[in-house]
């Protein structure tokens, strides 16, 4: 069943769209209530329930994550060729980290395919101001606006706030358009960004924002980590749990542990 017509029954129309508008920080999905109603609440209940795991800002960003795995991989003597295009798999077992459009033409596999959100982006670094917001949600239009420097002053230089805005693009929307209601939403958010801006850049994001599951779908339908052979995927959009970006740590490693058994490494050199 769709999340719009559960929702609706239970608590009515409009809390459904307002549900449905308030989750689209994570779906990047105009109309999220089209989606499956499991895929969607869960979704809810991550992001409103105050539990573990929460939410947490890593000092530096992701690209201080991805330097430090970096390095620990080159300590473990894995050598990293960066800016080198891939034509053919190097060799078996071989793990495939690549939006699946890639994926799907370095394999050869046109099944590596499934659903994802298309939203437009606006990073803004201006000058703060009392009354900056941390987070703001736009319920009727699905669009989302956070302060980074409020939780890691590191993102941005001194007396200056940086804030990522993002609203989906409807079906039947040009990028143009939802440019137009995300700087909107930034004069609400961030009023006088115009005026007080220092650095800003947009873009968009087509279909590579993390799966999205539809009625009658559940994650472990989505393309399967082991492709046989000894080929791998591990990525956001593939058969494995969790949301967005753990959906991608999970796959890594059930990529990896495929790679190992494919190469007949022990359960004790696995773990």
């Amino acid at each position: 069943m769709d999340f719009h017509t559960w929702a609706s029954a239970l608590y009515g129309e409009s809390t459904a769209r307002t549900a449905a508008n308030a989750i689209g920080v994570v779906t990047f999905d105009a109309d999220t209530g089209r989606l499956s109603a499991a895929f969607v609440w869960t979704l809810l209940r991550r992001v409103f329930a105050l539990r573990v795991p929460a939410v947490r800002w890593v000092i530096g960003g992701w690209q201080a994550v991805i330097d430090r795995l970096a390095a620990r991989a080159r300590d473990l003597g894995v050598r990293v060729e960066l800016g080198s295009r891939m034509h053919h798999l190097p060799g078996e077992p071989t793990i495939v980290a690549t939006e699946l459009s890639s994926a799907r033409i370095l394999l050869g596999d046109d099944t590596l395919r499934w659903q994802s959100g298309n939203g437009v982006l606006l990073d803004l670094a201006v000058r703060s101001a009392r009354g900056d917001r941390f987070i703001c949600w736009d319920l009727d239009g699905g669009g989302f606006h956070e302060t980074y420097s409020m939780q890691d002053p590191t993102a941005a230089p001194r007396g200056e706030s940086l804030f990522q805005i993002d609203m989906p693009i409807r079906h039947d929307e040009s990028k143009a358009e939802a440019t137009r209601r995300v700087q909107a939403l930034a004069d609400l958010a961030v009023p006088g960004w115009r005026e007080r801006v220092t650095w800003q850049r947009s873009g968009a994001a087509k279909h590579r924002t993390g799966a999205l599951d539809l009625p009658g779908q559940t994650w472990r339908d989505r393309p399967a980590v082991d492709r046989g052979h000894g080929v791998f995927l591990a990525g956001d959009m593939v058969a494995a749990p969790g949301m967005r970006g753990e959906i991608s740590i999970n796959s890594a490693i059930m990529a990896a542990e495929g790679a190992l058994r494919a190469l007949h490494v022990t359960d004790h050199a696995a773990r």
